[in-house]
């Protein structure tokens, strides 16, 4: 599984897979060929791997799902780049900048960078609410921010809380896609062919 690039103060427990699910679960399991998979339904894994299965319990949060245009896919595979540990995708925000983003399912928040901020005209001077982050030079309150859409492979998530902070883990990316953007998607991540499917909740 993916390390979280930035590990929030409440961290996002893992533990093994309980008899049924609740609202804002996450499954993850692998099978046989190496694949990851992701699901919010027990039923949607196979049997024979629901035993080593994991759950993560996401915080219910704004989805985006709302106002969804109807005419967008519900399905996409997408290209990554392996960087390292990590996993990196192109995706656009606000219809404005496109650039890679690390895939974090470590993560509870989606995060862009300072820069990025400020080419979106977000202003960061005026009073916003933070969260807590660990860093390596000790815990800062990250700046939240809404933003109006992100999109990646021909799917839009609009209205989405992001943290704004530099992550330092991948020079070439501007921020990272947390849970709560993944979230909206049943996800499958095949690593032999470097491909992100998500389909559409």
């Amino acid at each position: 599984m993916m390390k979280s690039l930035l590990a929030p103060v409440v961290v996002l427990a893992l533990f093994f897979l309980p008899t049924l699910s609740h609202p804002g679960d996450l499954f993850r399991w692998v099978d046989e060929r190496g694949v990851v998979h992701f699901s919010d339904n027990l039923h949607n894994i196979p049997e024979k791997y629901r035993a080593n299965a994991k759950r993560m319990n996401v915080p219910e949060s704004s989805r985006g799902q709302e106002g969804a245009n109807p005419y967008e896919p519900n399905k996409a595979s997408i290209p990554f780049l392996k960087n390292g540990a990590v996993m990196v995708v192109k995706a656009t925000v606000n219809e404005k900048v496109s650039a890679n983003f690390v895939v974090d399912t470590g993560a509870s928040y989606t995060m862009i960078s300072r820069s990025t901020a400020k080419e979106l005209d977000i202003d960061l001077e005026k009073k916003l609410p933070t969260i807590p982050f660990q860093t390596v030079n000790g815990t800062i309150q990250a700046p939240l921010v809404t933003l109006d859409s992100i999109e990646l492979g021909g799917m839009r998530i609009r209205d989405l809380t992001a943290a704004v902070h530099d992550i330092s883990s991948d020079p070439g990316s501007v921020g990272l896609l947390g849970l709560n953007f993944l979230n909206n998607f049943r996800m499958d991540i095949d690593m032999k062919n470097s491909t992100l499917v998500l389909e559409r909740k």
